[in-house]
């Protein structure tokens, strides 16, 4: 009897033990790079923009295509997401973000 209680109070410690070690470790994965991006659907459905988060935070909502007169949106999500990792990379290696149209002219985006 006393032996099946010390196998259930082990078992407990370790699922605790295991628990704890899980959370701990991602919280740390999660805090070595707060920063993520997200492509978002452009206003009425059109086209698509982007979003860079600081945690749960949006730092840059970009809804149009940046260095570009006017309000236009990228053609497809892929677009989006290339130049939004290329914000997304000058922001986590400490650059300048601002992108230009040699920029695009370099991911390939048209508009």
């Amino acid at each position: 009897m006393n032996m099946k209680r010390n196998k259930k109070w082990i078992g407990i410690g370790l699922i605790v033990l295991l628990l704890g070690g899980g959370i701990t470790c991602y919280k740390k994965v999660n805090l070595s790079d707060p920063y993520h991006l997200e492509v978002i659907q452009g206003e009425d459905s059109i086209g698509y923009g982007y979003q860079i988060y600081k945690g749960e935070r949006v730092i840059i909502a970009q809804p149009f295509i940046p260095a570009v007169t006017g309000r236009k949106t990228f053609r497809t999500e892929q677009d989006a997401r290339h130049v939004g990792d290329l914000v997304l990379e000058r922001i986590r290696t400490g650059q300048d973000f601002t992108v230009s149209k040699e920029d695009l002219k370099g991911l390939g985006i048209t508009h």
